[in-house]
C-alpha cells in the first residue's frame, strides 16, 4: 500500500468506505456463486442418477436379449 500519511482524514475515510463497499460486493458475489454451484451440483447429481438408471436398464435389456439368443 502507498504512503497514507499524505492523505487527509476525509480522504482516508473515503478510501475506507470505498474498500468496505468493494469488500461487501465481493463477499456477496462469492455467496451468489456458491449458491449457483450448489444448484449446479444438484442438477449434475440428478443427471448422474438418470444416467445410472439408463445404464442399468440398458444392461438388463442386453441380458434379456442374450437369454433369447437374439444377439450372437
Amino acid at each position: 500500500m502507498e504512503n497514507l500519511s499524505e492523505y487527509t482524514p476525509t480522504e482516508l475515510l473515503k478510501m475506507i468506505n470505498d474498500i468496505k463497499k468493494k469488500h461487501d460486493t465481493l463477499k456477496q458475489e462469492i455467496v451468489d456463486h456458491t449458491f449457483q454451484v450448489d444448484e449446479l451440483e444438484k442438477i449434475i447429481n440428478n443427471k448422474l442418477n438418470e444416467l445410472a438408471e439408463a445404464e442399468k436398464n440398458y444392461v438388463a435389456l442386453i441380458e434379456e436379449m442374450e437369454k433369447r439368443n437374439a444377439i450372437q
